[in-house]
């Protein structure tokens, strides 16, 4: 099924390049683009991954800290059961809750962190599909075709390093700003 889908991709590809054969070899109305490429070679995509390491970073350091409240609160408890018997399992379940209060909050940081670096891209991509329409319309492309299902191409039909230069100049850098953490409520 899988490889059936890829030969009819295929074969409509071939059919659309072999229809526009016929028409002149100085306008080809084709366009392709590597994505990919163009993605991973932006300052713009690439100016994200630092800026999200400095993020984590920052909470990473409040967690620790956290979690060395806990480890701290945990030891103590342990000291507490041989000597207070009676408290212990009232202080065990306010323990509990603590941890399990803590385990949201990284659950919900990690969410957060998720769709920091998802609105950043999202932003790259958008710019990105902007761009490949305006130089499809200069070059007066009819089709545009990721590089990736194309077998064959001529190398002027190649649009990626005028997409990349104008993407680089356009958005040169992508602010990544964390979402407002949503406060996590307890279940009763």
């Amino acid at each position: 099924m899988k490889y059936t889908h890829k030969f009819c991709c295929f074969i409509c590809i071939l059919g659309v390049f072999s229809y526009f054969t016929h028409l002149s070899s100085e306008a080809s109305p084709i366009g392709v683009i590597d994505t990919q490429k163009v993605i991973k070679s932006s300052t713009a995509a690439r100016s994200i991954r630092p800026q999200m390491e400095e993020l984590k970073k920052v909470y990473r350091s409040k967690f620790k800290k956290t979690e060395g409240l806990l480890q701290k609160t945990k030891k103590e408890l342990q000291k507490q059961r041989t000597i207070m018997p009676d408290d212990y399992s009232e202080k065990l379940k306010e323990f509990q809750n603590r941890v399990r209060e803590t385990q949201r909050q990284v659950q919900n940081v990690n969410r957060m962190f998720d769709r920091a670096l998802a609105n950043s891209m999202r932003r790259v991509h958008k710019t990105l599909n902007n761009i490949t329409m305006e130089v499809a319309q200069e070059k007066e492309l009819k089709f545009v075709f990721p590089k990736r299902v194309v077998i064959f191409f001529e190398e002027s039909s190649d649009i990626t390093m005028e997409v990349l230069r104008r993407l680089n100049k356009r958005l040169p850098k992508v602010k990544v700003t964390m979402p407002k953490i949503r406060p996590t409520s307890e279940k009763k």
